[in-house]
């Protein structure tokens, strides 16, 4: 392996491991108290059914290159009074976008130049121009239905974890973990000298501190109601 030993990640030399594992498979051998690595991982997929970006199919929050393709006017792209096609991603903060191209079946494609993007509202959105000297008006008709298709890459980088991310995780894991000493979800234990209070007074969401601390931590990567 290479990399310094207070790295966030470490490059493993070729030919690599001699048992490889698809990403999100726990390959660690739990203890007689479970497995650490286990509940990380289920601490990282509520965050990521938290957060509710992408599709069901696809809530990672890490930045991939991916596809995706809207119909217009619509909640997810359209163009607006200036002649701004507005796309809003599945996944964000948008990073790069390669590739953006506005379609109308027979009447044809147009693609717009991406060197002009624009990533707006802390990278939830992309913005770019019509094509230049173009009239938008006579360039693409209203009355057929519109496709955008957009290549960008979207999310966290790995290795790169933002503060906020990394504390969630270890807030929620900390959650997890908590549920062995209290398992019916009190708001407050006691036992001989020993009291704990799992929830903030007046708190009527049932979540626990831990949990409040996460969800707070998460807001700016939470996908908004369309």
């Amino acid at each position: 392996m290479t990399g310094l030993a207070n790295s966030t990640h470490l490059t493993l030399a070729a030919p690599g491991t001699l048992w490889p594992h698809a990403p999100g498979i726990s390959v660690s051998q739990g203890g007689a108290a479970g497995s650490l690595a286990e509940t990380i991982l289920r601490a990282s997929a509520w965050m990521e059914g938290y957060c509710q970006q992408g599709t069901a199919a696809d809530r990672s929050l890490y930045a991939l290159s991916r596809t995706e393709q809207w119909g217009m006017p619509g909640t997810r792209a359209w163009i607006d009074r200036d002649a701004i096609a507005v796309v809003r991603p599945g996944h964000f903060p948008v990073q790069l976008v390669s590739a953006l191209t506005l379609d109308q079946g027979e009447a044809g494609a147009f693609a717009l130049d991406v060197a002009q993007a624009q990533l707006p509202s802390d990278g939830r959105l992309i913005e770019v121009p019509l094509l230049a000297g173009i009239d938008p008006l006579l360039a693409l008709s209203r009355s057929l239905r519109t496709w955008i298709s957009v290549t960008y890459v979207g999310g966290v980088t790995p290795g790169a974890l933002p503060y906020d991310i990394a504390q969630a995780c270890i807030w929620v894991t900390s959650e997890l973990l908590a549920e062995r000493r209290n398992p019916t979800g009190a708001a407050r234990i006691r036992q001989g000298k020993f009291e704990l209070q799992a929830r903030p007074w007046g708190d009527r969401s049932g979540d626990s501190t831990l949990l409040l601390q996460a969800k707070a931590a998460l807001e700016q990567y939470r996908a908004q109601a369309l």
